[in-house]
């Protein structure tokens, strides 16, 4: 299936993706990471560069997956 991705939301590092995409896979919502070079993720860690990682996820699952994210950050 070919889905168009949108930024859900943008995470401090990779391991806060990580958890991320984790929540929302676990709710059946396709996410992944936009990082559009391998380069980026060797960077944050190698050259300790705050460089944000976007989540994304199909345009279809937007409104769902952020009222999960709303939901999570609010403590419900």
């Amino acid at each position: 299936m070919e889905y168009t991705w949108v930024v859900l939301i943008e995470a401090d590092n990779d391991v806060e993706a990580d958890i991320i995409l984790g929540f929302l896979q676990e709710k059946g919502i396709p996410a992944r990471k936009a990082d559009s070079s391998p380069y980026t993720g060797a960077m944050r860690v190698i050259g300790g560069l705050a460089v944000e990682v976007q989540i994304l996820v199909p345009d279809s699952f937007e409104e769902e997956a952020r009222d999960l994210i709303d939901n999570l950050e609010g403590g419900s």
